[in-house]
């Protein structure tokens, strides 16, 4: 495991230091859902580490009945190993073994496009990035905007499986893998550097039960000048909020597009913040007025980890997920 962080953390420690950086694995892999369905897999000779990925054992909605997923992430070659063959190797040991362990769909999210990926059947699915532009009246909307905990983690779970319905493709999300998701964000903040990234969790309640939530990373904002040891450095205005997760009761998802107000609100004179997320086909709320697709940086891809059984959902329109379910 040693090996496998010294070689990846320059690719993907995001700002954190070599010893955050373990802290941060380790700590995914301790949460309920992460210990039951969190693995690292390697792919290696003697003492020799050749490839590396990271196994998730997932499950979702797929056609209206209900399919185990393997996601794939994190696949690494040192590079001094590249053009051997090891990651293929290594995708396909994981697949074959999903295969017997009746795991009918693998999926992955690929940064270098999404050519090496479909020379082993991994199809893409366009989830572009969305630039929302929210519109903003005076005053604010008169409903409740708290902070979200976990007892709200139920009722974001009911309300998630009630949109699924309308969705060809969707993840199951327990109440232990909300509580994984919303830790990983916060630990991926609380770890790096002062002020780089925070982590905001707001629920919208009516009649004592969250109706509507939001999960979001707040970054842009850099710490100017020293603020010495131990002391958290004032910060510039944020510049983006990254809409990793939401959902709404409302099928227009009304209530969300009020939250987005009521904190929009709440920054007067401020430069207001630049907002993109996934939005799923047919989620708009009433309050975004403008929607713009930007290439994402991440590609989603799927495949059949046997023989194709039915035609794979590739329209974005068809795919419920969210930013923050990417891996």
């Amino acid at each position: 495991m040693e090996r496998i962080l010294d070689e990846t953390f320059s690719l993907w420690g995001d700002g954190l230091t070599r010893e955050a950086y373990a802290r941060f694995n380790a700590a995914q892999m301790k949460t309920r859902w992460g210990a039951a369905h969190l693995h690292r897999i390697a792919l290696v000779d003697g003492g020799q580490l050749l490839c590396t990925a990271k196994r998730y054992d997932l499950a979702g909605w797929l056609h209206g009945r209900r399919v185990r997923i393997l996601g794939i992430g994190a696949v690494f070659t040192p590079p001094p190993l590249r053009g051997r063959g090891y990651a293929r190797t290594l995708i396909e040991e994981m697949l074959r073994v999903a295969q017997e362990e009746e795991i009918e769909l693998a999926l992955l999210f690929s940064e270098i496009g999404p050519k090496y990926y479909e020379r082993i059947g991994f199809l893409p699915v366009r989830i572009p990035d969305a630039l929302l532009t929210v519109d903003v009246k005076p005053g604010a909307p008169a409903m409740l905007v708290r902070s979200g905990g976990e007892r709200d983690y139920p009722e974001i779970a009911a309300m998630h499986a009630l949109r699924a319905e309308g969705y060809e493709f969707a993840l199951d999300r327990s109440v232990d893998y909300l509580a994984y998701a919303v830790s990983k964000k916060r630990l991926a903040a609380g770890l790096g550097p002062s002020g780089r990234r925070a982590v905001q969790f707001f629920a919208a309640e009516e009649g004592g039960r969250a109706v509507a939530y939001l999960l979001m990373t707040v970054s842009g904002g850099h710490p100017q000048g020293n603020g010495g040891v131990g002391k958290r450095a004032p910060l510039v205005p944020p510049e983006y909020w990254i809409i990793e997760d939401c959902g709404d009761r409302d099928p227009t998802g009304a209530r969300l597009g009020a939250m987005l107000q009521v904190l929009l609100a709440r920054m007067p004179g401020e430069r207001p913040p630049t907002i993109v997320g996934w939005l799923p086909g047919g989620f708009r709320p009433p309050q975004i007025s403008a929607v713009t697709e930007v290439a994402s940086s991440s590609v989603m891809m799927m495949r059949w980890t046997g023989q194709q059984i039915d035609p794979l959902p590739l329209e974005p329109e068809k795919l419920l997920y969210w930013r923050g379910d990417a891996f």
